[in-house]
């Protein structure tokens, strides 16, 4: 009676063990199930062939090192190959058949990248299922994994034998023997769970001890090298952790990092200069620790929206400031990041270029007007003086003319920089502008034998009349300037949804490829002496690009050598608000 509860006994206890052993070692085989499976890519174009052409090939890799009886079911649910634990092929459809499975399990772990299916037999052994994944995450089918009957049967015959002579001693020695069975079984297991329990806490110094070559040996060592995995895992991630530190702290910007629930979880030294914002308020919320209202904002909006980047002032220094939320876990509001860079050197310098253009352009302009006094003067003796004296006048006439325009629109780009020039809304027709537009550059054109064509479309938008003039009228003229004498300028307005597109067509002599990106550019000319002889200065196109951006709209260019270029500007019929003017 005693030898029959010792035999049931161990025989549940070496159950329990082969389980556990199983399922460590497929998980073992099968991850190398997935990295066969993606040695198998081919180079040209990533793909991997019909999993029938490799099917046999896969189960032989997995059994051979590991010893367990393997099935591979393809991706369709059809058993494509099996072995068992000695490498001898089996018939699939067999092996399928007399393990029990279900199409339902198959397809459920198929569709269950991070699960496994367990099948326990009537004696309490197991059958694992697991999905056969590539490294992108896409199913490749199932494999089965099963401790080889004779292998199980080996071990409980063992075990039959130690008890039959248990039987043939003294009660005595039956016990003792039972209990020296009982704990050479138990105290693996023991030894297992107690290191389970140090690498939870931590500790990977002490390894289980490895007192045997079978399944329980196999097992310590399976878990002492799991165990060696994480630790270099974890002393990886650790060395990240301590390079992002590094940087963090190096980094000129202040960045500040919250939870969901607005506790500070990162601050770095910069954060602690322009924000007042230390690595020990950790936990804390940014309004506990003082942060100014107009970055709380910017959190705030971030958290809400997604995102938010703003511009602020802060006593005598100047802020940009970006936020972004960090989605996490599934919650709808996850944590915020933000950075600050202190730009107070920045606008100074703007500042201070802004307020010499205008300075210099005031000067400028006194004694243009006195030289403008005199060529007037002799504008009016242009009678009394010889051929070579009126050409000389004429070409002052020009460069003082260029010189002036050059001034205003100096004084203009200051007044843009230094955020005094600002857009006066209205309804208005885009017609009207244009006509006023072509009006005024038609005498010029006509002295050239250049038609001009504006065909209207009977456009309303709001917008700032005056600067949208002074666009087009730019435009206008430079299409005049580089045109050939007889040639023609076409002027189109059309509408395209909630924008008004007006283009401004030449067939002059066009724009080489590699001034395109540039032309928009402050004091860019494609053609510095053919610009200068046409008074051109660099800045106007500079100026339609600002305005037409404070509308809300854009500006754009096509052109080809000898051929002519197009013009198109792009504004919103109702904008939202007048946008601050872009220093370029």
């Amino acid at each position: 009676m005693i030898g029959l509860v010792l035999f049931y006994f161990a025989q549940q206890r070496l159950v329990e063990a082969e389980n556990t052993l199983l399922i460590q070692r497929s998980r073992t085989a099968n991850a190398g199930a997935t990295e066969f499976i993606e040695g198998l890519r081919r180079p040209e174009d990533q793909t991997l062939p019909p999993p029938e052409s490799y099917a046999g090939e896969l189960v032989q890799t997995v059994s051979d090192p590991t010893g367990l009886a393997v099935l591979y079911v393809g991706p369709g649910g059809r058993p494509l190959a099996a072995r068992d634990g000695l490498g001898n092929p089996l018939d699939p459809h067999r092996t399928y058949e007399r393990l029990g499975l279900e199409r339902g399990l198959i397809q459920r772990v198929a569709s269950s990248p991070q699960g496994k299916g367990i099948l326990t037999r009537a004696d309490g052994s197991y059958i694992t299922v697991w999905p056969l994944l590539d490294a992108g995450g896409v199913s490749r089918g199932v494999m089965v994994y099963d401790v080889p009957q004779d292998e199980l049967d080996q071990s409980l015959s063992y075990l039959r034998l130690g008890i039959v002579g248990a039987i043939g001693t003294s009660v005595l020695l039956a016990g003792g023997a039972s209990l020296l069975l009982t704990r050479q079984i138990t105290r693996p297991l023991s030894e297992t769970r107690d290191a389970a329990i140090r690498v939870a806490s931590g500790d990977y110094s002490t390894p289980v001890p490895v007192t045997s070559r079978d399944e329980l040996g196999e097992m310590a060592r399976a878990f002492n090298y799991m165990a060696g995995e994480i630790e270099h895992y974890i002393s990886e991630i650790q060395d990240q952790k301590k390079h992002l530190e590094a940087v963090l702290e190096a980094s000129l910007e202040a960045l500040v990092a919250t939870d969901h629930a607005g506790g500070i979880t990162m601050a770095n030294a910069a954060a602690a200069r322009m924000l007042g914002v230390r690595p020990g308020d950790r936990g804390r919320s940014l309004r506990e620790v003082g942060v100014a209202p107009e970055i709380l904002g910017i959190v705030r909006e971030a958290a809400e929206t997604g995102f938010s980047v703003r511009e602020v002032e802060l006593g005598e220094k100047s802020f940009w400031a970006y936020a972004a939320r960090m989605d996490s876990g599934g919650r709808s509001q996850g944590g915020v990041i933000l950075a600050v860079r202190d730009i107070s050197e920045y606008r100074a310098l703007e500042r201070a270029k802004s307020a010499f253009v205008s300075d210099f352009s005031h000067e400028l302009r006194t004694p243009l007007t006195t030289i403008q006094s005199a060529v007037g003067l002799l504008q009016r003796a242009r009678e009394r003086l010889d051929p070579l004296e009126n050409r000389a006048l004429e070409l002052a006439e020009g460069e003082l003319s260029r010189i002036r325009a050059m001034v205003e629109e100096l004084m203009t780009l200051a007044q843009m920089d230094s955020w005094q020039y600002s857009l006066q809304l209205a309804p208005a027709g885009l017609d009207r502008i244009l006509r006023d537009a072509v009006e005024a550059v038609e005498p010029k054109a006509l002295r050239f034998g250049i038609e001009i064509n504006l065909y209207e479309a009977g456009v309303h938008l709001t917008c700032d009349a005056q600067k949208l003039y002074q666009v087009f009228l730019n435009l206008l003229d430079n299409a005049v300037k580089y045109s050939e004498e007889g040639s023609r300028v076409d002027v189109t307005v059309a509408e395209s949804g909630e924008q008004a597109v007006v283009r401004v067509k030449d067939t002059g002599v066009g724009i080489p490829e590699k001034d395109l990106p540039h032309l928009f550019e402050r004091f860019y000319r494609v053609e510095k002496d053919r610009s200068r002889s046409t008074g051109g200065s660099g800045l106007g196109l500079a100026i339609c690009k600002q305005i037409v951006e404070m509308h809300g709209g854009s500006i754009s260019v096509e052109s080809r050598l000898g051929e002519g270029s197009t013009f198109t500007v792009r504004l919103p019929k109702n904008p939202r608000r007048p946008e601050a003017p872009r220093a370029g």
